[in-house]
């Protein structure tokens, strides 16, 4: 993984120090990873793909696929059913309360200073996962 942290240096044209700085870790724990001295963390890779949302995830943490995510149509459709399920509501209009209830991802017409959901990360027993954005 570090050569592909390297990598992203060079595409992006990046210093260690500004990478360090843009995802918000010390200096020096980017420097320590890039020397091979520690690995990166899932917090430290998590913060690269939040800072950087264009580098596809795979690449980075298995080094599967293309660095850059690549727009698919057939994708495209396969989140689009997650990124937006429906509330099952029961009779009296109150969402279920079962384990496996669905989210729905906030409108538009969000009030003044509440927050957004902006990603969803979803973590599978394999150790992969995968990033689901709200439009």
């Amino acid at each position: 993984m570090t050569e592909r942290i390297r990598l992203i240096l060079k595409t992006l044209n990046l210093s260690p120090a500004r990478l360090a700085d843009e995802i918000d870790v010390q200096r020096s724990g980017v420097s320590h990873i890039l020397s091979g001295r520690n690995k990166p963390s899932l917090d430290f890779v998590m913060k690269i793909l939040a800072a950087y949302p264009e580098i596809n995830s795979d690449w980075l943490m298995f080094g599967k696929g293309k660095m850059f995510k690549v727009a698919d149509k057939k994708e495209t459709a396969q989140t689009e059913k997650y990124e937006k399920p429906e509330i099952k509501k029961d009779k009296t209009g109150n969402t279920e309360s079962n384990v496996n209830r669905e989210v729905r991802t906030p409108d538009s017409s969000n009030v003044k200073g509440e927050k957004k959901i902006v990603k969803i990360v979803a973590f599978y027993s394999d150790n992969t996962f995968r990033e689901f954005y709200p439009e």
